[in-house]
């Protein structure tokens, strides 16, 4: 959420000519991310969110991402609600873009994750994927694997500013998630976006789901893989264990993960972390002359991949495999007794993985 385009009480007044409000209370620009415009702006001592669409022109888009906070919304999932006008419309116009009324939820993002935290946001997760079935619109998913190579590519020059020789470092790392991605594990609609800062609390409980602009169809455990790249790493971008299993837990209350989904959830984390790592370097390089008011830092997910592809290093041993068997030995919270050949290597691997 940001402020990029400007507006005036009257700009309001217009927007709302046919909507059956009286009195405009006040106007507040919400000065964070680098989507679109938000306003929180009170009406008739109610408070609501303006969003202006910076970057979607397409009408259809629009009307999928509120027909799916709507659907969501009836079967009990904390989100935003489109607010309609006397001729049952969702979307107008402010300055010749478009723009929606949305209710206002309650509530506040969180800096400091804890335990209890993600445990209420892994429940969060599932109960939207379990309520998603009988959604009927789809929308491809405009930033999955197909198109990750040609991120890859049109950033070649500020791959290598970031870090040298890193271009050709993530163009061996695409291609051995290319040759381990699933192409059939359960899916539907995903949030594909659920940071921190996409969530709501209040009094410790998850109050409200937000920013559903890059929901699309996709795997399951692959927005699962999302939230663990996006949670459970501190500010320090140490991967912390236990928030990992609070996650899976609160996930696995609501919507258990089978055989399959865990099998590749390793990968999944892998290419996760590169597609944010791709897009942050994307948005860095452009920015189509809007300043960016929250810079988000391609390092991040760049130290993230590199948690992911560190036990490669342990020689012998299938990277999946052994990412497969630690993701199963945390699920189950179990103790495995190891063979004297791969004690020591499996040793490393935990070490390595879960030192934070």
């Amino acid at each position: 959420m940001a402020v990029f385009t400007h507006i005036t009480e009257d700009d309001l007044k217009n927007f709302l000519r046919n909507y059956n409000f009286n009195n405009i209370d006040f106007i507040e620009g919400i000065n964070e991310g680098i989507q679109n415009t938000n306003y929180k702006v009170g009406i008739d001592s109610e408070d609501y969110i303006l969003t202006i669409y910076e970057n979607i022109s397409d009408g259809n888009d629009i009307s999928f991402f509120l027909e799916l906070m709507m659907h969501l919304s009836t079967n009990n999932i904390k989100c935003p609600i489109p607010v309609k006008d006397i001729e049952d419309k969702s979307i107008g116009e402010i300055k010749s873009k478009s723009s929606a009324l949305l209710t206002f939820l309650e509530g506040k993002s969180i800096s400091s994750i804890e335990e209890g935290h993600a445990y209420e946001i892994g429940k969060a997760l599932a109960a939207m994927h379990t309520n998603v079935t009988n959604f009927k619109l789809k929308k491809k998913n405009d930033l999955s694997i197909d198109g990750w190579n040609g991120l890859l590519e049109a950033n070649q020059k500020k791959l290598n500013l970031l870090e040298e020789n890193l271009y050709i470092n993530l163009r061996k790392e695409l291609n051995r998630i290319e040759n381990l991605w699933p192409r059939d594990l359960p899916s539907g609609i995903i949030h594909a976006d659920l940071f921190p800062d996409n969530v709501l609390f209040l009094n410790n409980k998850v109050s409200g789901l937000i920013d559903f602009y890059f929901s699309c169809n996709d795997f399951f455990a692959y927005d699962l893989s999302i939230c663990i790249n996006a949670w459970c790493f501190n500010k320090e971008n140490k991967f912390s264990r236990e928030i990992f299993k609070s996650l899976l837990k609160g996930y696995q209350e609501l919507r258990s993960l089978s055989e399959k989904e865990l099998e590749y959830l390793p990968v999944l984390c892998s290419g996760s972390a590169l597609r944010f790592l791709l897009t942050r370097v994307d948005n860095w390089n452009n920015s189509n002359g809007i300043d960016i008011v929250n810079y988000q830092d391609p390092k991040e997910f760049l130290n993230r991949l590199k948690f992911h592809q560190q036990i490669n290093d342990i020689k012998a041993i299938n990277a999946n495999s052994i990412m497969t068997f630690l993701f199963t030995l945390i699920l189950k919270d179990s103790t495995i007794e190891f063979t004297a050949t791969n004690k020591v290597k499996h040793s490393k691997a935990l070490n390595a993985l879960y030192r934070g």
